[in-house]
C-alpha cells in the first residue's frame, strides 16, 4: 500500500513556470543579447540555478545567479500560484494520513517562501532541497534519503513531478514515476522518458494511487497462494 507521496515543487505543486521563463529570459536578453528558444527552456527545466545560470553565461555565472535571487524574490508573489486542484489535493492527502514530502533541485529558501505563499507551509513532513544533498535530481539521493526518513519501501512510495530529472530520478530510486501533464515535455519526450503514469489533473493522482494499491494487494495476494 501506498503511504508516502513525494513531489517536486516548482511546476509540479506551484506555478512558477511564466515566472521562470521571464526570468531566464531577462537574463539572457541582457549577458548574451537573445532571449531563449523553446528548446533552450526545455532544456533547462528541473536544472539548478546555477547551471541555468552559467547556460546562459559562463563568464557571468556568479554574479547572475545572486541578482537572479533578487530578481525572483520581488516578482514571486504577483506571478507564482499553485497548479488548479492541488491544495484540494494536498489537503485531501494530509487527511487521508499519507506522509507528505517534497524533493527539489531549488533551494531551501524559494521552497519555504513558495509554501509560505501558497500557506502550504504545514503541510509537509519532510523537505530536501537542493541544500540537503550531494547530488541533486536526477540523482536519486533525495528520493533515498525521503524513504529512509518515512521508513517507506519503494513500493510504499511514489514521486510526482514535472520534468525529465524527476522521472529519471524516480526509476533509480525504484519508483513509480507519476508525470503531470501540465509540464514543458511534449508528447515525443513523455514517450520516451515513459513514466508509469500520466495525470492531466491534480486530483486524478487519486485514482492512480487507488490502481497502485489495488495492483499491489493482487500481487501479494498471488504470493501467498503460491
Amino acid at each position: 500500500m501506498i503511504k508516502t507521496i513525494i513531489f517536486d515543487f516548482d511546476g509540479t505543486i506551484i506555478d512558477t513556470n511564466t515566472l521562470i521563463e521571464e526570468g531566464l529570459n531577462h537574463f539572457a536578453l541582457r549577458y548574451r543579447g537573445s532571449t531563449l528558444n523553446k528548446n533552450e527552456h526545455k532544456f533547462l527545466v528541473g536544472k539548478t540555478l546555477e547551471d541555468q545560470m552559467s547556460f546562459i553565461s559562463e563568464t557571468h555565472k556568479h554574479s547572475m545567479t545572486e541578482q537572479f535571487k533578487i530578481w525572483y524574490k520581488h516578482h514571486h508573489n504577483q506571478k507564482a500560484k499553485a497548479f488548479p486542484q492541488m491544495i484540494e489535493l494536498i489537503h485531501g492527502l494530509k487527511q487521508l494520513g499519507y506522509q507528505l514530502a517534497i524533493v527539489s533541485n531549488n533551494s531551501t529558501q524559494s521552497v519555504s517562501h513558495g509554501l509560505k505563499h501558497l500557506k502550504l507551509d504545514t503541510y509537509f513532513d519532510y523537505i530536501l532541497t537542493r541544500d540537503h544533498v550531494s547530488e541533486v535530481k536526477p540523482s536519486p539521493e533525495g528520493l533515498e534519503v525521503i524513504l529512509t526518513f518515512t521508513e517507506s519501501r519503494t513500493h510504499e512510495a511514489i514521486f510526482v513531478g514535472d520534468a525529465a530529472t524527476d522521472v529519471q530520478a524516480a526509476k533509480s530510486a525504484g519508483l513509480k514515476s507519476v508525470l503531470v501533464g501540465w509540464s514543458h515535455l511534449d508528447v515525443d519526450d513523455i514517450h520516451k522518458l515513459e513514466p508509469d503514469y500520466v495525470i492531466s489533473s491534480a486530483l486524478q493522482l487519486l485514482t492512480v494511487i487507488e490502481s497502485i494499491n489495488e495492483s499491489n494487494k493482487q500481487i501479494y495476494q498471488k504470493r501467498i497462494a503460491v
